[in-house]
């Protein structure tokens, strides 16, 4: 994998490697803000809000990374090929939202209104968050090459997590372990989905 393939790829989703970031940042300083003039229930309350807002705009920014590319016959005729363009691409907004969401946690852990702070090691609930996310868009994007299905993957997974898992499953390490474990599984099979050029362009053709 060339230095010229992968600068060609960043170049490609620069703009949506920037929309984790901003979140997060905008994030931490509404956040800290609400440390300062609220009390301490209510500045946790909005932190809360706000995290949450950050792995959705995280998870749309991998979905929009990952559909609505033209040229996938072209990847496919190249020895980079479409799956690995996705993989990097992937990989590229994932890792933003990662940096994104260590800087989040930082600043808001650092403010004392980060709910249910057991220290650094919750540090994986934000990250684990973006992992399980990503890998829903990697997935949603390899079965169907369409933006809209995409980002209701994005969408259907934030639900689950938020509304249905995080708040009945006590151990941090299982909150965020069980999730990651299925979201690599997932990811596993989108790579391997991905590796049929002509499903792939017959998949684009059909998404346009």
């Amino acid at each position: 994998m060339s230095v010229s393939f992968l600068a060609a790829q960043l170049r490609r989703v620069r703009v949506t490697l920037a929309i984790p970031l901003v979140a997060a940042v905008v994030t931490v300083f509404v956040g800290r803000l609400a440390a300062a003039a609220w009390s301490s229930m209510q500045g946790m309350a909005l932190a809360f809000g706000l995290g949450q807002v950050f792995v959705i705009c995280s998870g749309v920014a991998v979905a929009i990374a990952l559909t609505g590319d033209p040229l996938v016959e072209l990847h496919e005729a190249t020895p980079a090929t479409f799956r690995r363009v996705q993989a990097v691409r992937a990989a590229a907004v994932t890792a933003s939202a990662v940096i994104g969401a260590v800087i989040m946690f930082a600043s808001l852990h650092a403010a004392g209104v980060w709910m249910q702070d057991k220290g650094w090691i919750t540090v994986v609930m934000p990250i684990g968050s973006v992992v399980v996310i990503a890998a829903a868009a990697f997935g949603a994007a390899a079965y169907t090459g369409a933006t809209s299905s995409t980002t209701i993957a994005v969408t259907a997974t934030w639900l689950f997590l938020a509304a249905l898992w995080d708040p009945y499953v006590e151990s941090l390490l299982l909150r965020r372990g069980i999730p990651v474990l299925i979201a690599t599984i997932l990811a596993i099979q989108a790579w391997h989905r991905l590796g049929d050029p002509e499903r792939n362009i017959s998949r684009a053709v059909a998404a346009a």
